[in-house]
């Protein structure tokens, strides 16, 4: 099917958003995951924007993530996910893991990121999760990776591990496996609708045709600030909610007319930061250490944008806000994810520490 003709029947992301995911908020701020909307989401090409090098490529994938953002974090966190799936696929060294992009593009098919550990691992954080050796015409690995989200029997991953002199290799792993088993043993805060999971490689056999690269070492500077620069939408999206959550609050408004921070301020700054994403994304391939520190300070930014905001909102309603189920209270909850998620901006601040 012509990917033309497959939009043409789809509804916008902004339907989509209406009718499909608002109605489902409470449910997926509960823990049901959003799978429907994910596909629609991806029906309507939300995730496959970047799929090429154009900037406003990424760009594209950002607003749709912000619009879903919007009314609900957890749906624009797997949005993420799918994309920053897509965004190391459609950069693969090999050809061969190019076989999935586009069922994952389209939503076809769901997967995750799995860069979490690694990155910082990298950032040396914490040690590297995976470990494999050279076996045949692929790899062994073995390891525990904890907490990737978008998950599900079937979906697909990146995972990174190291070998035993000392490479590191990306691969593409089918989650649910007898050997890529899936294990919930945490409860979240929030954004438990997000299928997140700790994962169990249990001598798990990566075929060639599978690896996404070889050389990690030379393919992250590559993928590293569109991966960033990705998450922004979440942020972005979220803050815009919240100003509109406190636009519509007329009695909050008139009670709280002289907090510090307000919908004009919150909107005016979100529109900043999209305004450099947009800038920040014609130079995504730069691989020097600067570049990446600019993106590094343009998400931590819009991080400090989500907590300012959804605080904000909390002030303004007051009371009203402290309710279990209240709409001011799950997007506060969803803001702090948007700081922690990484790179968190314990991460974030950690590198800009170093400098160059």
């Amino acid at each position: 099917m012509a990917a033309t003709a497959r939009l043409a029947r789809s509804s916008t992301v902004t339907e989509i958003v209406r009718d499909q995911l608002r109605p489902r908020l409470s449910a997926i701020d509960a823990g049901e995951y959003p799978d429907g909307v994910l596909r629609a989401l991806g029906a309507a090409g939300a995730f496959a924007h970047h799929v090429g090098d154009a900037p406003d490529g990424l760009l594209g994938a950002v607003d749709a993530m912000a619009e879903a953002g919007e009314a609900c974090l957890s749906t624009a966190f797997c949005a993420w996910c799918q994309d920053a799936l897509v965004w190391y696929l459609a950069r693969a060294e090999e050809a061969a893991p190019r076989r999935h992009l586009d069922a994952l593009a389209a939503g076809e098919r769901l997967g995750g990121t799995g860069l979490s550990n690694p990155m910082k691992a990298l950032a040396g954080i914490e040690p590297l999760a995976l470990q494999g050796q050279r076996e045949g015409r692929g790899y062994r690995v073995r390891g525990r990776l904890p907490w990737v989200s978008n998950l599900g029997p079937g979906h697909r991953f990146a995972g990174i591990f190291s070998l035993p002199d000392g490479r590191r290799v990306m691969g593409l792993f089918e989650a649910g496996t007898e050997t890529v088993a899936l294990s919930a043993n945490a409860r979240f805060v929030a954004l438990e609708g997000t299928g997140t999971y700790t994962v169990l490689v249990r001598d798990a056999y990566l075929a060639d045709e599978d690896v996404i690269s070889h050389d990690v070492a030379a393919f992250l500077p590559r993928i590293r600030n569109g991966f960033v620069l990705l998450q922004t939408g979440m942020g972005i999206g979220l803050a815009r909610g919240v100003a509109a959550l406190m636009r519509a609050d007329a009695r909050g408004r008139r009670d709280g007319a002289f907090l510090p921070l307000g919908p004009d301020a919150i909107e005016a700054r979100a529109a900043a930061l999209r305004e450099r994403v947009a800038v920040a994304a014609r130079s995504h391939g730069a691989e020097d250490r600067a570049t990446f520190l600019d993106t590094l300070r343009l998400r931590l930014e819009v991080s400090l944008l989500a907590l300012e905001a959804a605080q904000a909102a909390m002030l303004q309603f007051g009371a009203r806000g402290y309710l279990e189920g209240s709409e001011p209270f799950r997007r506060l909850r969803e803001a702090q994810f948007v700081a922690i998620v990484t790179p968190s901006v314990k991460h974030i601040t950690t590198e800009l520490a170093r400098g160059v």
